[in-house]
């Protein structure tokens, strides 16, 4: 938030400015050169402030996402973790590929014709767990091979998140506009280079995005959710058709105890439940089995 207010304290300053020139002087009836001249210029320096605060606000988010997503991965699973551990660990080698693709790949495609920045997303969004994994070359690949055939589920958690986000935000900002207004003149005057007040952009920005800040962390945990259980399944050999012993790794405390001669049957690809003959929903965890080869 700090980065982006100092980044584009000047931008915004020359759009207010800009602004306000073309509200005094342009007549919308008779417009002449000089004034569609002064337009594109307006309307160019504020794609430059949209388009500058959407790579720094992806690029962040990838960051703060793949910093957490080995831990809520590991926790999801019940594996033994340490926060600061794994965080220490997800700033390796391989994390500048993943920022590079969806801090600057995601934004780039969404303004260019949208769909774009949706498949970049739905494809490499995984990577922010894949890249952490060992003996892993390849986190991008890999990230396209685990979550095959579940595109639209990735970007429906996407979806639903947002949304979420939107209708609180909506709702937040209705009753901060009661006690926290601030016109477009006093915040010209905030980035004024001779009265600049950066703890008021910061308050202001901080104020505004509240919301976002607080909820930001709910769409790695639903991702975290869906991808460990493609992880499972992806391990288990479900894109072969057939079930495989799953190692013990993936199995809950509740499942510890198997019946005699576990040795047989079926076992459940997501907690390892060991159900003898193959249930359409497992008994244990309720997962569907219903997979397609």
């Amino acid at each position: 938030m700090f980065l982006k207010i100092f980044l584009l304290a000047d931008l915004n300053w020359q759009v207010s400015v800009l602004g306000e020139n073309i509200t005094s002087t342009i007549d919308p009836s008779n417009p002449t050169e000089a004034d569609m001249a002064q337009l594109m210029n307006f309307l160019l320096f504020g794609l430059s402030v949209i388009f500058i605060d959407s790579i720094i606000n992806t690029l962040f988010t990838a960051l703060a996402m793949s910093s957490v997503s080995i831990y809520l991965y590991k926790k999801y699973l019940n594996l033994d973790t340490n926060f600061f551990q794994d965080i220490k660990k997800s700033y390796n080698s391989k994390l500048f590929v993943v920022l590079v693709i969806l801090g600057l790949g995601v934004p780039l495609g969404f303004w260019f014709l949208l769909i774009p920045g949706f498949i970049i997303f739905g494809l490499y969004i995984c990577s922010v767990f894949t890249y952490q994994f060992e003996n892993i070359e390849k986190p991008l690949k890999q990230a396209r091979v685990i979550t095959k055939g579940a595109f639209w589920k990735i970007i429906g958690v996407l979806v639903i998140s947002s949304l979420i986000i939107r209708v609180i935000s909506m709702i937040y900002g209705f009753f901060l506009n009661l006690v926290w207004h601030v016109d477009a003149p006093t915040l010209a005057s905030w980035y004024n280079p001779a009265s600049r007040r950066y703890n008021m952009l910061f308050l202001n920005e901080l104020l505004n995005n509240v919301v976002t800040i607080i909820l930001g962390p709910l769409f790695i945990c639903l991702l975290t959710t869906l991808f460990t259980s493609l992880k499972v399944k992806f391990d288990l050999g479900y894109r072969r058709g057939y079930f495989q012993v799953p190692t013990e790794s993936y199995r809950t405390e509740q499942v510890q105890v198997q019946p005699e001669h576990a040795d047989s049957g079926l076992y459940c690809p997501v907690c390892g439940y060991h159900m003898g003959i193959k249930f359409k929903f497992c008994p244990n965890c309720g997962e569907s089995h219903d997979f397609k080869a």
